[in-house]
This record gives structure tokens, C-alpha cells and sequence, in this order.
């Protein structure tokens, strides 16, 4: 009984994050489009930005000493940046 709820509690936890080795940059297409911004999964100083649909996402550097927040989709001062795991987006599982 024990293995199955530890079973299950795993399949539950790798299914909240699958890794992204990808640099995130996103497609641009409609549904990516109401976020706007996304995380640069290989650069923490800079992020994505989509200005049209079906167009190629533009690179975006943050100020000096700014790194980009992918919880507030802004960039914050480097003191307070803190790592966060790079996860695909749930359209892209």
C-alpha cells in the first residue's frame, strides 16, 4: 500500500515539471500570445517577447543588473532573483 501512494505521489510530482532544455523561445502562435512574455531558459538576464502572432519571438535584455522573474513576468534587481526549475509550458507536454 505504501509503494502505490509513493507511486502515485511521484507521477504526480514529475508531471508538475517536465524539464525544458530548450531556450524557451516560444512560437508566437495565438494561444502564447496572452502571456506576452516568456522565460530565456539559457540566459536569466534576458526574455522572450511576442509583439504579433505566428511571428518569431524577439530577444529582450533586461536592464543591467536585472534578471527576468518568470513568476511576475518582470525584470528584478539580482538580489532578488532567485532559480526556478525550467518547466515546459502544459501546452507543449
Amino acid at each position: 500500500m505504501k509503494f502505490f501512494i509513493l507511486l502515485a505521489f511521484l507521477i504526480a510530482v514529475a508531471a508538475a515539471c517536465v524539464r525544458d532544455d530548450s531556450d524557451g523561445r516560444p512560437a508566437c502562435n495565438a494561444e502564447e500570445m496572452t502571456q506576452g512574455r516568456w522565460r530565456n531558459n539559457w540566459d536569466p538576464t534576458a526574455f522572450w517577447q511576442c509583439t504579433t502572432a505566428n511571428t518569431a519571438a524577439t530577444l529582450v535584455r533586461c536592464p543591467t543588473e536585472g534578471m527576468f522573474d518568470p513568476t511576475t513576468l518582470t525584470c528584478i534587481n539580482w538580489f532578488d532573483w532567485v532559480w526556478q526549475p525550467t518547466c515546459k509550458p502544459p501546452s507543449a507536454l
